[in-house]
């Protein structure tokens, strides 16, 4: 029973790690244990230059370069999560004050109440009052151009 199970989680594995890394921890012969105990050893020696990487793309994500807020919002989630794993884990307000970092002045009002608000609010919260905003965008009327003065 515990080879069938060992087997199991073995083949598990293997089918779910790219297929360089696959071909850097197999091992004839090998239990899950061992090969579980390679692919930590693989990430963790990596974590700090994994965890530099990550912040510079958490710190410069921004809405322009997403087709919605909708996207925006889950890249910046899915970074602090990355984060997270790597052992730099990122707070509520962190993740919220870079989301308001990140946008564009279509977003400037809701931002604002974002930013000021006291406590800042949850993520969730945050993203939700966004894509109601977003939703509103394009029943605005254009705003005309500024004369030059």
């Amino acid at each position: 029973m515990w080879e069938t199970l060992d087997a199991t989680i073995l083949q598990w594995i293997y089918a779910t790690v790219t297929t360089d890394l696959l071909e850097t921890i197999v091992e004839e012969d090998s239990t899950a244990m061992e090969c579980w105990k390679r692919v930590q050893d693989i990430f963790q020696d990596n974590q700090h230059s994994r965890a530099v990487t990550l912040e510079q793309e958490f710190s410069s994500t921004s809405t322009v370069d997403f087709s919605s807020v909708s996207d925006y919002c889950q890249r910046l989630k899915t970074l602090a999560d990355q984060l997270k794993n790597v052992g730099s884990p990122v707070t509520n307000n962190r993740l919220v004050l870079q989301l308001v970092a990140g946008l564009t002045p279509a977003y400037q009002s809701v931002g604002t109440l974002i930013r000021q608000a006291d406590p800042l609010p949850q993520f969730y919260r945050a993203r939700s009052m966004l894509t109601l905003e977003e939703a509103g965008l394009p029943n605005l009327p254009p705003i005309p151009p500024r004369p030059y003065m």
